[in-house]
């Protein structure tokens, strides 16, 4: 069905894919690893020549033993959707937000001439008939990616590529998507190429797996040989960085030591009404001084809701945020001291950095704006090198898309760093980080909680993260606290239903 020969690619004078050769049949699912840059992504929009003009393709992509680089744009057009199709990794920004997901799911029908019907292609996904009504914000995320599942089967092809198609997506989301992808490729004889930097996915979803490194692949074979006993030490590494629940050698933290002190932050019986709908209902919660708390649950939980609220970005509508012992104020000048005893990292440092500002000012923005000058420069110097920017000077000037993922996290760290906050509250700091990228900011996390004291909400999915980290998880459900405990207790005994069946939802190795 598709068969890659010593493809090559290169952007201007980078050759960023180098004689990868693959090739996959009907029925079979083939996984594409590798971190960010590896070439993996080029790759799946070489099967469809979705490069960019100025990219220079050598070797044979061929789908059903045509070439694709020698097609017709006409006869390009007619392959495109009917013979493979793409599901891309933000659903989000891949559907038009002022048109209806049936009239969308049904334009490459109607573009194509093929027969079939909306409702049933909702179907096919597990979403509801009537949900073709509806527009891509009033889904939730694993919602909008069935969407695009359905429009990529919407012209019955034989290959689907799928880049990256859970991302972001909660443990429980995320395995009912690759159920459904599982499900589709048995049923309808699919061929199925997934893209994926988590070993995780693939190793849940196929049967053969390749591994890509700087443009090459290093390493292929069946997926659970390949993850079993790796030839290549990058394969071994990728395996490595995956945290296994249970397991103490991915136990990265030591208990923090226990505090008879009243806790650095207190949360008591915490209600946020958002008009109708209650988003947080009844919360208790404590973080203890050095102390790191995981706040784990599916997406709509409540969880960045109760993280506003502590931030003081969102006024409760009964209950209390009480920090070193006394509430956490409205509004002025007392709410602006508390911030700086209170930071937040945000999960995309992409969309936290302003892509015109350098480093340095992007760090220095927080003593600019409480009014500390003073010895600007030799602070914010301090700052980066303690975010393991090291030496500062080499970063100081450089704009955020000259650096990687996992640089500029550690820049949006250093931010907060600079103001010496005791407290910070850490909204999926790793979410969409390569798995060793993902470690490097986890180890920077423990080291500044044992060197500066300081402690630690971390708001996440991951349940492998929480149990490297945390010393204690709280699991938010449909805006409570239904559990929490010890790390250990909460993630391999749960005593609630749901910490059950997100702890069983967690994808494994």
């Amino acid at each position: 069905m598709l068969e890659l020969r010593n493809l090559t690619v290169h952007h201007g004078s980078k050759r960023v894919v180098d004689d990868v050769s693959l090739t996959l049949a009907p029925g079979r699912t083939l996984g594409l690893a590798g971190e960010s840059g590896s070439g993996k992504s080029t790759v799946a929009m070489s099967v469809l020549r979705l490069l960019p003009k100025s990219a220079r393709v050598d070797g044979q992509v061929l789908l059903d033993g045509e070439d694709v680089g020698t097609m017709s744009w006409g006869r390009l057009r007619a392959v495109r959707w009917s013979s493979a199709s793409i599901v891309f990794q933000g659903a989000m920004h891949s559907l038009n937000p002022v048109r209806r997901v049936g009239d969308q799911i049904a334009e490459p029908m109607r573009l194509h001439g093929t027969p079939g019907s909306v409702a049933e292609l909702l179907e096919q996904v597990e979403l509801p008939r009537d949900k073709a009504r509806a527009y891509p914000h009033e889904l939730s995320g694993g919602q909008k990616q069935r969407v695009m599942i359905a429009m990529a089967l919407a012209c019955r092809p034989r290959l689907v590529v799928a880049d990256e198609p859970t991302t972001a997506l909660d443990v429980l989301v995320q395995a009912q998507v690759l159920g459904v992808l599982t499900r589709l490729v048995a049923e309808q004889d699919l061929g199925l190429l997934m893209i994926s930097h988590d070993l995780s996915v693939l190793a849940s979803t196929c049967t053969d797996l390749a591994v890509m490194h700087r443009g090459a692949v290093v390493e292929r074979g069946r997926t659970r040989e390949v993850i079993a006993a790796p030839r290549h030490p990058h394969t071994a590494a990728l395996a490595a960085a995956f945290p296994v629940i249970g397991d103490p050698a991915h136990r990265w933290t030591e208990p923090s030591p226990e505090s008879t002190r009243e806790p650095l932050l207190a949360v008591r019986d915490l209600v946020v009404d958002y008009g109708r709908t209650r988003a947080v209902d009844g919360v208790d919660l404590e973080v203890g001084q050095g102390e790191i708390v995981a706040l784990v649950g599916q997406s709509g939980s409540g969880k960045t809701t109760l993280a506003r609220t502590i931030m003081g970005l969102r006024a409760p509508s009964s209950g209390q945020v009480l920090f070193d012992g006394v509430p956490v104020p409205a509004k002025g000048k007392a709410l602006k001291a508390l911030r700086r005893q209170v930071q937040l990292v945000l999960q995309d440092p992409a969309s936290a950095l302003n892509p015109r500002h350098r480093v340095a000012d992007a760090v220095a923005e927080g003593l600019r704006v409480h009014g500390l000058t003073d010895n600007l420069d030799a602070r914010v110097a301090e700052a980066v090198e303690r975010a393991e920017l090291r030496p500062a000077s080499l970063y100081l000037d450089a704009l955020p898309h000259e650096l990687s993922g996992g640089q500029q996290q550690r820049v949006v760290i250093a931010g907060a760093l600079v103001l010496g906050p005791r407290l910070l509250v850490a909204d999926e700091p790793v979410a969409s980080l390569d798995a060793s990228v993902r470690g490097e900011v986890v180890a920077l996390l423990l080291r500044l909680r044992r060197e500066l004291g300081l402690a630690c909400l971390l708001i996440t999915h991951d349940l492998g993260l929480a149990w490297q980290v945390a010393d204690r998880v709280a699991v938010m459900h449909r805006g409570r606290v239904v559990e929490q405990g010890p790390a250990g207790q909460v993630l391999l005994s749960p005593s609630h239903d749901y910490t059950r069946a997100l702890v069983d939802a967690a994808p494994t190795l």
